[in-house]
């Protein structure tokens, strides 16, 4: 069952990777994050795909960590690609609809170029919740004052902003464009030397993935402070129950 809520097939050195869980909007359940965890792993390990393409059957790509779910965090980061370390094929991103808190990432992080339907809603929806966990991880890919704009207001951003920022390369005019372009972007990097581009990457990523391990290691005692007093405080239970009964949380602060 965990399989099918991610699709996987290999066409033309092309490994298609797709969300599949459009009655869930595709949020990250364990389940889903399991079965991403698999495919990661199935395209590192594929001679035959030497580019990922990273979609999402149904209306959105990814609506977030899917916080019904008790324990749900040792799970979550299995979803993720180990991009620019143990993946140096490309992925190539075709992204709609609402990406919201880990789908957030999964989108950006975990792709290495990214298309973006003209009706994509980005949202850093932590602040709506009351936690948050990884940030280093977001720091490279917006200018300073529009990522602390981004993150810390939780307000939705268009395609169009996010292409005048940095964080999609394309903006397409609805799902079947983006698939078109997406495709075709593809189909550029799997006729180009693999060698080659896994260098590129390599060089690309390593100075950046070696400044967020360093990040990391200082800040990780320091925002320990911050993560479990999050995971314990009254205002998480009360993010997550007015997430779920869709409406707004009444924070205390505690």
């Amino acid at each position: 069952m965990a399989k099918d809520v991610v699709l996987y097939e290999v066409k033309d050195r092309i490994a298609y990777i797709t969300l599949n869980n459009p009655d869930n909007r595709n949020r990250l359940d364990p389940d889903m994050c399991i079965a991403l965890g698999e495919v990661w792993d199935q395209f590192a390990q594929d001679d035959n795909a030497w580019v990922a393409l990273l979609s999402a059957n149904g209306k959105d790509f990814c609506r977030g960590a899917d916080l019904r779910h008790e324990g749900l965090l040792r799970y979550l980061r299995r979803a993720f690609p180990a991009n620019g370390t143990k993946i140096l094929k490309p992925i190539v991103g075709a992204i709609h609809g609402m990406v919201a808190g880990s789908g957030f990432g999964l989108a950006i992080y975990g792709t290495d170029i990214t298309y973006a339907a003209r009706d994509t809603q980005f949202v850093f929806a932590e602040v709506w919740v009351g936690i948050v966990g990884g940030i280093v991880e977001y720091a490279p890919y917006m200018p300073f004052k529009t990522s602390l704009e981004f993150l810390m207001s939780g307000q939705p951003m268009s395609a169009e902003r996010a292409y005048e920022v940095g964080l999609v390369n394309h903006v397409c005019k609805d799902k079947d464009e983006l698939m078109t372009e997406a495709t075709k972007m593809a189909k550029i990097l799997s006729e180009n030397a693999p060698l080659t581009i896994r260098a590129i990457k390599y060089g690309q990523y390593k100075n950046r993935v070696e400044a967020q391990k360093r990040a990391a290691r200082v800040a990780r005692k320091e925002f320990e402070l911050f993560i479990r007093p999050q995971l314990e405080s009254e205002d998480f239970k009360e993010g997550r129950a007015a997430l779920f009964e869709n409406r707004k949380p009444v924070f205390k602060g505690k």
